[in-house]
């Protein structure tokens, strides 16, 4: 059995595999997983900007035995210097897009227990898979209303658009401030994940499913 490590951008992600996902894989027999943020220079952790921060990460962990690494960043706002992101200019749909980036990075990092993964569009589709972590993190019915809204709108929340005043995180901030709340990334991100459940993400978010798929079968 393999350990599994995923670097994640930032503490969102990162909390995310610690306290949702690696439970999930303990039941799949996988049970030494961490998410480590991505290091951005010595002493400082997380923030996806460049490239290179990334990599130096991955090839690190890799040279330790009996592991695979993946990766959990956002396809929202990815950094330009990534491998191949200038044929993403050719692409029309997200997907196709996506599909060059890891392509690109798993030709970049060239090792076979490196599995890349690009959340589309970014953490926060996740949290659309069900109107339950919102209604129970917020007890505001308006709030629930609107996410429900957004919700209904998208059989799938992965497709949850990456415009800047439409993805899928930026959906939550203006629904937030017209209550005069603030978004809490790391803490009430996870809550709400938490109170969707992994069983019902992996069920709404195929791409999502698919990785960790990917995950499981690479670690057995």
């Amino acid at each position: 059995m393999k350990r599994l490590r995923i670097v994640t951008e930032g503490g969102t992600e990162e909390t995310f595999v610690n306290e949702i996902l690696r439970p999930y894989l303990f039941e799949k027999q996988i049970f030494d997983v961490a998410g480590l943020r991505i290091q951005t220079s010595q002493g400082h952790k997380g923030g996806f900007v460049n490239y290179q921060h990334l990599k130096n990460d991955v090839n690190r962990i890799l040279k330790e035995s009996n592991v695979v690494v993946s990766t959990f960043v956002d396809f929202f706002r990815i950094p330009t210097s990534m491998p191949e992101y200038e044929l993403t200019t050719q692409a029309i749909k997200a997907d196709q897009k996506i599909e060059i980036l890891e392509n690109g990075l798993t030709k970049d990092i060239n090792h076979p227990n490196f599995i890349p993964y690009i959340q589309k569009f970014e953490f926060e589709a996740l949290l659309f898979s069900n109107n339950q972590g919102f209604s129970r993190m917020y007890n505001e019915p308006s709030i629930a209303h609107a996410t429900q809204a957004i919700i209904d709108q998208y059989n799938n929340p992965e497709e949850i658009n990456n415009h800047p005043n439409t993805a899928p995180s930026k959906r939550i901030q203006k629904i937030l401030a017209e209550h005069g709340m603030n978004y809490n990334k790391i803490f009430e991100g996870n809550l709400i994940a938490l109170e969707i459940g992994i069983h019902t993400i992996l069920e709404k978010c195929p791409r999502f499913r698919a990785w960790i798929e990917k995950l499981i079968a690479a670690c057995q």
